[in-house]
């Protein structure tokens, strides 16, 4: 288990425990599952989101 997913089971249990059950049952990654579920569930984190998925991490 990476760091980050480290932080999101701790920070956000509900969100890692939805996006663990949506990648077994779907198949896409515990990465994207649990992104898709956090914009659906809290829509202002979106622009975040962006800017994970698209590589800017770093960039502000």
């Amino acid at each position: 288990m990476n760091r980050l997913t480290r932080r999101r089971w701790i920070f956000s249990p509900i969100t890692s425990w939805q996006a663990r059950r949506l990648s077994r049952m779907t198949g896409i990654g515990h990465e994207a599952a649990w992104v898709k579920l956090r914009t659906t569930t809290h829509p202002d984190e979106a622009v975040y989101a962006d800017r994970r998925l698209s590589g800017k991490q770093g960039d502000q």
